[in-house]
């Protein structure tokens, strides 16, 4: 972002003559210090702020019907496809439930052909009429038993749990040989490719903020690594708290889980500004000071700051292109420091 050069004018002793700036202490021992020149360039205004990752995909699974737990085919981090089998249920009665309930519907479909037969029509005909089709289905008992049949089916399929969408498998607690416990997830199946970040902007923000914008995300758990993402959506509403809600989509999740803790950035090109390390600005009796070094001397300047994001800040006025500031080792400098810049 900047570069470390000595760059000023020459001049051959350091200025004499009262400043009311100086503090009127003259340091009497050398202090090192870095430089880097203060220089026209692009500014980019940030936006920092912290949020979770999320997924924007995921199916929590429940067991529909009661019963023992057999067998469990995953493990919490297994990738699954859609309708692979999770795990499944001791059926033997669900099963036997569903045969007599098949039983059941036959013996009654019979009975129903029987009553079209008495009535004078053939069963196999399309040209029954509705009534005569009506009378036959309640005298038989068939739509009762159809419903039983259809109840017992469902219940007999859902001894068999599978993933309703492809993921990663997470939260799963459950044991074999423990009763399928229907108030809770028997897991969560994650689309580890949709997962996104919700943040919070302020409201004044709002405006440097766009759908489709960029984003650079830092996890707290992995330093030194950054993930891009893109803004997705933008709630159109100001909470209490003066804050927006953002989210944006991370382009590549690897490496990621939903619920980590991250830090997340988004950079703003607001044009050309005369710019420094942020470091280099500091504070006498409320006022904004650079010094900026020249001949081996540390000059005291009040400043005019602008904008700033996380290492640069802005200057409005006060010094000029070219000039060379200490951005570090300036915290107890005074007017005409004794200074050695580090090279």
């Amino acid at each position: 972002m900047f570069f470390v050069a000595s760059c000023g004018g020459a001049q051959k002793s350091p200025p004499s003559g009262d400043d009311d700036r100086q503090q009127n202490i003259l340091a009497q021992e050398t202090t090192s210090v870095e430089v880097a020149c203060a220089k026209m360039q692009p500014f980019y205004h940030e936006i920092v702020s912290n949020g979770k990752i999320s997924a924007d995909r995921y199916a929590d699974v429940y067991w529909n019907v009661e019963g023992t737990i057999a067998k469990i085919n995953v493990l919490n981090g297994k990738q699954v496809s859609k309708n692979e089998v999770l795990a499944t249920l001791d059926a033997a009665k669900l099963k036997n439930s569903f045969e007599s309930a098949t039983a059941s519907l036959e013996q009654s479909r019979l009975s129903m052909q029987d009553v079209i037969i008495g009535q004078g029509y053939n069963p196999q005909s399309d040209s029954i009429p509705e009534s005569v089709q009506k009378l036959a289905q309640v005298k038989s008992g068939f739509l009762q038993s159809q419903a039983n049949y259809n109840s017992a089916k469902y219940d007999y399929e859902s001894s068999t749990l599978k993933a309703p969408i492809s993921g990663v498998v997470a939260n799963l607690t459950d044991r074999e040989n423990n009763p399928a416990n229907r108030g809770k997830p028997f897991c969560r199946i994650i689309d580890q490719n949709s997962l996104c970040v919700e943040f919070s902007i302020l409201e004044s923000e709002i405006s440097l903020v766009k759908i489709g914008e960029k984003v650079e995300i830092t996890v707290f758990s992995i330093p030194g690594k950054t993930w891009a993402g893109q803004i997705t959506e933008i709630n159109p509403f100001v909470e209490n708290s003066g804050m927006i809600k953002v989210k944006a989509k991370i382009l590549q999740c690897a490496g990621l889980y939903e619920g980590m803790n991250i830090s997340l950035k988004i950079r703003k090109d607001i044009g050309n500004m005369l710019a420094v390390p942020k470091t280099s600005v500091v504070f006498r009796s409320g006022k904004a000071v650079v010094f900026t070094s020249k001949d081996g001397y540390a000059h005291w300047n009040y400043v005019e700051t602008s904008v700033e994001n996380s290492e640069m800040i802005a200057i409005k006025s006060g010094i000029r292109e070219g000039d060379s500031v200490i951005y570090s080792g300036n915290t107890f400098l005074a007017d005409r420091t004794v200074i050695n810049v580090k090279q």
